[in-house]
């Protein structure tokens, strides 16, 4: 293999790593404006929160859990967080005006982050694992098994969320209260219950995109205010409140990123995802699929 394919190829992959990531906090994102209308910008957050849960369980002495019990730890860590932030901020704002909403979940990222950097300083955390140190080379592009294991699980959550909202009684009252809010109440639905519901599953995607990604990127304070724009802009790109376009543009920034990263400057890469974004604000505001808000 060719040392430009085999560049191209390794650019590929992490571009699909990239796109998995921004996929898990952009289905969240997308899950609960499409229920409550909600922009949470403390989302990012969520999955900073994720990143040091993972990195406070891996470093417990006496406990040395394995890594693939320690994920769902975390993301019960960013679940428990995320009803607390519903309990205490978020269920008093949700029938507000967007820019209430703008205002009370932006104090709650700044609440957040300052809350880490006394707990854990900027010095940025690592966390390695079996799976992050275990290289394969699969056709001779060497990669490290962590990048697959985020592809299969994104793949595979993805299909659960699927099936959940469409197939089970809950979720089917989650796809109801994001079609006419007003009609369910009416019917006896509880609105804010299924929101509480919503916004709680959404952080769990997020803490578990944390427990995922850690492993490859340091953990630090600020690193989930960029991914909450990130993830926003997938949002938009796919059509507000539609998860389905939300995922497709996520894994297509994703790429795009990475590509952009390697071909032309890595310094420059984020001007291209908000390039893109901005150009979509001004020619197609409805987003690739032209998606009404519901899911």
């Amino acid at each position: 293999m060719s040392i430009e394919l085999e560049i191209f190829l390794e650019t590929i992959i992490n571009g699909l790593t990239l796109g998995a990531l921004y996929a898990l906090v952009t289905m969240g994102l997308a899950l609960i404006f499409g229920v409550a209308r909600l922009v949470n910008f403390a989302h990012g957050d969520l999955f900073m929160i994720g990143g040091y849960a993972l990195f406070v369980l891996l470093g417990v002495e006496g406990m040395e859990l394995p890594y693939v019990l320690i994920v769902p730890l975390v993301v019960i860590v960013t679940m428990a967080f995320s009803w607390i932030i519903e309990r205490t901020v978020i269920h008093r704002v949700i029938n507000q005006s967007w820019r209430v909403h703008a205002v009370a979940t932006l104090g709650i990222s700044i609440v957040l982050q300052n809350i880490a950097l006394i707990l854990f300083t900027t010095d940025p955390k690592q966390t390695p694992t079996i799976f992050s140190r275990q290289i394969i080379e699969p056709f001779g592009v060497r990669m490290s098994m962590q990048r697959v294991i985020i592809l299969v699980v994104v793949i595979v959550v993805f299909l659960g969320l699927q099936y959940f909202v469409r197939r089970t009684k809950l979720g089917k009252a989650i796809r109801a209260v994001s079609q006419n809010r007003d009609m369910c109440a009416i019917v006896g639905i509880d609105v804010k219950k299924i929101v509480m519901i919503t916004f709680v599953i959404s952080g769990g995607l997020a803490g578990l995109a944390g427990a995922l990604l850690a492993p490859l990127y340091s953990v630090t304070p600020m690193m989930g205010s960029l991914l909450t724009l990130k993830g926003l802009a997938a949002v938009v790109l796919g059509g507000l409140g539609y998860i389905n376009g939300a995922v497709f543009a996520a894994f297509g920034l994703g790429i795009i990123e990475a590509l952009f990263s390697t071909y032309v400057s890595f310094a420059f890469k984020d001007v291209i995802v908000f390039g893109i974004f901005i150009l979509f604000l001004f020619f197609r505001p409805q987003g690739i699929f032209g998606r009404r808000v519901g899911l």
